[in-house]
């Protein structure tokens, strides 16, 4: 916590661009080749977010010529992008920067990453490299949970449930220590500055935040890394041991929600849903089950839909059917969780009676768990 106080403070003294500020643009091209000798070629920008472009940045579209490709534009910096031939190919995402870059298109291999020998790629060898012990322990918790389907189906009982998902959690310690031993030997890695950012979507932790203070000033600073900075700022907001803010919205009267609405309960769950949204929907009888078994103990569930406008019927109407009888609340558009970095849904918070987060992510087989342990 301390670093990330520090490194802000050292980040707002040095004269450095923000997300709304330009660098000094410098030209790149793009050399590409592809298995088809006709047709038209689009680099399109990976990330919604804009702010991770220069200005003007877009998409850009090329005619292919007996295989052979060609880009060329200006970036102040590297930028990541996808390459889409009709509706036949899309390539997974890759960096470009500025100079030159050689880039090959297999269109076979849809989804799959081209061919790109520019530093920042060739990096990413090296991170492959570093995480393979990571993704050996991920192998192993797939066919551990492969072998539990076989046996049980879609519904596990709760002991080898609960067990899986200890050991997937498992993993997630075990990756985030192998990013912060990778950066605290690779400051200068754009490519897992990239990964980092991506991974901020999950939540944040304190490994996550110090793996970020590993980074040069220089990646730090750039237009990535502010936006990075951006995220960990948001998604610390609402991290285990951090008090609950006050979400600003309104329930199906348009009732706004209390100040402080876990205050009567021992331990209140945050649940955060969107009516379209199957794996919120597939926790709805568990959630049921475990509020009826540790409601008299003390237990409350409060639920927040970040529906868009033209779904709020159908919030209302999944309240109804679900039978969801625990109070609901709407953050139009989700624009006040957006605030505090949720992007990815189901997403919940566990809080205590004086508010603090106690835990978070939690599946139901985990919650109950933890209510059986601390009601």
């Amino acid at each position: 916590m301390k670093k990330i106080a520090v490194a802000i403070i050292f980040i707002s003294l040095l004269p450095v661009f923000t997300l709304g500020q330009t660098k000094e643009l410098k030209n790149f091209t793009i050399a590409g080749e592809v298995n088809v000798d006709t047709g038209t070629v689009q680099l399109i920008p990976n990330e919604s977010n804009t702010a991770l472009y220069p200005p003007d940045f877009k998409q850009l579209t090329a005619k292919i010529n007996n295989g052979k490709f060609k880009f060329s534009g200006r970036v102040d910096g590297p930028v990541w992008i996808y390459f889409k031939i009709g509706d036949k190919y899309q390539s997974a995402g890759t960096a470009i920067s500025t100079g030159e870059q050689h880039i090959s298109i297999d269109t076979a291999s849809n989804y799959g990453e081209p061919k790109n020998d520019n530093l920042i790629m060739k990096d990413a060898k090296s991170y492959d490299k570093a995480f393979i012990s990571v993704e050996k322990q991920r192998k192993q918790y797939r066919l551990n949970y492969d072998s539990l389907f076989n046996i049980y189906g879609r519904k596990f009982p709760e002991e080898p449930e609960l067990k899986s998902m200890k050991e997937l959690k498992a993993t997630y310690v075990v990756h985030d220590a192998t990013l912060f031993s990778f950066v605290n030997k690779n400051p200068d890695s754009f490519y897992a500055l990239y990964k980092l950012y991506a991974l901020l979507n999950f939540g944040y932790n304190t490994t996550l935040g110090n793996t970020f203070e590993n980074f040069s000033p220089l990646l730090r600073q750039s237009r990535l890394g502010q936006a990075t900075m951006q995220r960990i700022l948001s998604s610390k907001q609402i991290a285990i041991g951090e008090t609950l803010p006050n979400f600003n919205v309104a329930d199906l009267n348009g009732k706004k929600i209390a100040d402080t609405p876990y205050n009567s309960n021992k331990l209140t769950l945050v649940d955060m849903w969107y009516s379209h949204c199957m794996p919120c929907i597939a926790q709805f009888e568990d959630l049921k089950a475990i509020r009826n078994a540790f409601q008299d103990k003390g237990f409350e569930i409060i639920g927040i839909s970040t529906d868009k406008t033209k779904y709020v019927e159908d919030w209302k109407l999944a309240i109804d059917k679900y039978k969801l009888t625990w109070p609901q609340y709407l953050d139009l558009n989700g624009i006040e969780t957006s605030k505090y970095g949720v992007h990815i849904f189901p997403t919940s918070l566990l809080v205590n009676q004086q508010g603090k987060i106690v835990a978070t992510g939690l599946s139901t087989v985990e919650l109950k768990d933890f209510l059986k342990n601390n009601l």
